[in-house]
């Protein structure tokens, strides 16, 4: 099991628009098929440290990869993005991370 988390660092008073838009995110890549997609708000958290995360779950990487593949093409992750970057201090970025049991 994989878990992919997307940090956002939000600028100054953005962070509740972000996460509602974060909402419409986790609708689309729930129809890619993603598994326990969530919206993590930070309270506590260092100044250039994320204070959004949105992560999920997948099986393998290859399944992970895919997703990713099949979201990113989509017409609405298109314009998701165009509405979310003006909220951003920064681009995005992902950890991928392996589940240990």
């Amino acid at each position: 099991m994989y878990v992919s988390r997307l940090m956002f660092l939000t600028l100054p008073g953005k962070t509740g628009e972000l996460e509602k838009e974060l909402k419409t995110l986790r609708e689309i890549v729930t129809e890619a098929g993603a598994e326990n997609p969530r919206i993590l708000h930070t309270h506590f958290a260092s100044p250039d440290a994320p204070n959004v995360i949105f992560t999920q779950d997948a099986s393998d990487l290859k399944n992970l990869e895919d997703q990713i593949r099949k979201v990113t093409s989509e017409p609405s992750f298109q314009q998701w993005s165009k509405k979310v970057s003006p909220l951003l201090r920064q681009s995005p970025n992902r950890e991928v991370y392996l589940v240990v049991d």
